[in-house]
């Protein structure tokens, strides 16, 4: 039985890269020690480097998260690195589960796994092909990279960051971001409309500094308050993008009435254990900014926070 449940995990594509541990780790916390502690101090650098000497741990929980990969293209049309999180509870069943359990299981891995493929290639996906149209839109050779961080793994939902990346040949770089937020009973992603309940409020929160900048691309990031006075947004604009899963949204008039004709991302979110992360997408760059999820329990929807967020105590405990 474990032999089926093998070969199984390899035909689904799960493969395990586990992260190494240097000395230099322990520069790395002195450094840091010595100057004023800011959220994600590590950011500054070499982010991914660090987080992967350091991953989220799942002991304790029915699943593991593997690391997946795949590359699209070649060097005459488009070249796609994409690394994305494998959900993989089969290898966690007893020896003695009967197939059709595990087959079962099987095919709900791999729908929480095509939740994160999907969310991989979200910035891919928009920069090479018409939304309207799914056809191909650039006329050279486009190279696109994924990286991600698991922020939140526990036994209801997983969370993940994803930095995204796409160059024309000879071009720099664009990056940009996503988080993807899967309930582990559902198999699907979840909505900020779904958890918060006044976008009013949130905003109010985002507009006064109340969320902290988490620095990535500079020592010292953008408070929000700042990224207002560069947009000409008002404050309805903001709090409808927010509402609407944080896109803007354009429509053009039909004969039925009011059709979409595109929408286009301003922010994302993820969960980052007891946080809520806002990620301000940029022209070329993005902004990410947290807010601890105990300031903004009022705001919460409460069936949303006990089902998703309100860990079950574990045996023992």
């Amino acid at each position: 039985m474990k032999y089926l449940v093998y070969i199984i995990s390899f035909i689904i594509g799960v493969s395990a890269i586990s992260g190494c541990s240097t000395t230099s780790e322990q520069q790395t916390v002195q450094v840091q020690q010595q100057k004023q502690y800011t959220p994600l101090d590590t950011l500054e650098t070499n982010y991914f480097k660090e987080t992967e000497k350091n991953p989220l741990t799942t002991q304790g929980l029915n699943y593991t998260i593997e690391k997946g990969h795949f590359l699209i293209g070649n060097e005459t049309q488009t070249e796609v690195e994409i690394e994305y999180p494998q959900i993989d509870s089969i290898s966690m069943l007893p020896e003695d589960t009967e197939q059709n359990i595990v087959i079962e299981q099987m095919h709900s891995d791999f729908e929480k796994t095509a939740l994160f493929r999907k969310g991989a290639l979200t910035y891919f996906m928009e920069q090479a092909y018409d939304t309207t149209t799914g056809e191909q839109k650039f006329p050279e050779v486009i190279f696109a990279n994924t990286d991600y961080r698991v922020q939140t793994a526990n036994d209801k939902i997983v969370s993940v960051f994803f930095e995204e990346s796409v160059s024309p040949i000879g071009g720099s770089f664009n990056y940009s971001a996503a988080g993807v937020t899967i309930s582990l009973e559902e198999n699907r992603v979840l909505q900020l409309s779904e958890m918060i309940t006044d976008f009013d409020m949130l905003f109010t929160l985002l507009q006064t500094d109340q969320f902290t900048p988490i620095p990535y691309w500079q020592d010292n990031p953008k408070p929000f308050s700042q990224v207002l006075t560069e947009t000409t947004n008002m404050k309805e604009e903001w709090i409808e993008i927010l509402k609407n899963n944080n896109k803007r949204t354009f429509f053009v008039e039909a004969e039925n009435g009011a059709e979409i004709l595109w929408e286009t991302r301003e922010f994302e979110w993820y969960l980052w254990d007891n946080k809520l992360v806002l990620i301000y997408l940029g022209d070329k760059y993005y902004q990410q900014y947290f807010i601890e999820l105990e300031k903004i329990k009022d705001i919460i929807d409460t069936d949303f926070y006990e089902k998703y967020i309100l860990q079950t105590p574990q045996e023992g405990e």
